[in-house]
């Protein structure tokens, strides 16, 4: 008897059970970390007096995410180009990176609202040696 329920990632892994699904679920969660990480930062900048706020910045920074969006999308169609499914698993990693790019920034806005990320640093350290050994083999 298992003590946790994981229904829905088996929901989830019948819901991007095949490449082209779990690319566009990989953008949607680009775009979601996007949101997050365009309204933490400007809640921050609103918020911590160290910060100074600027519609212009905040402007300059809608327009690079809409273009980063437009830019990984047409990544898309490109990645059929390249032969043996090759293109496919390369524009994964580039999202999995982009994606933790923006993750990387959300957790730096909540270091700007006084929010403790700890935790997460830790996560993001043991990560980065773990991808770090396994490329070494």
């Amino acid at each position: 008897m298992s003590f946790v329920n994981f229904e829905w990632s088996h929901a989830l892994r019948g819901f991007v059970n095949t490449q082209d699904k779990l690319i566009v679920f990989t953008l949607t969660l680009i775009m979601g970390a996007m949101v997050i990480d365009f309204l933490t930062g400007t809640l921050a900048a609103k918020i911590n007096p160290k910060i100074e706020f600027k519609s212009k910045e905040g402007i300059n920074g809608i327009l690079r995410k809409i273009s980063s969006i437009a830019l990984l999308a047409f990544c898309i169609p490109l990645s059929v180009l390249l032969p043996e499914g090759i293109g496919l698993g390369t524009l994964q990693v580039l999202y999995l990176g982009y994606l933790f790019f923006e993750m990387k920034s959300v957790l730096e806005n909540f270091e700007k609202l006084g929010i403790d990320t700890a935790l997460f640093k830790e996560f993001f350290e043991v990560l980065k040696k773990y991808l770090k050994e396994k490329g070494e083999e």
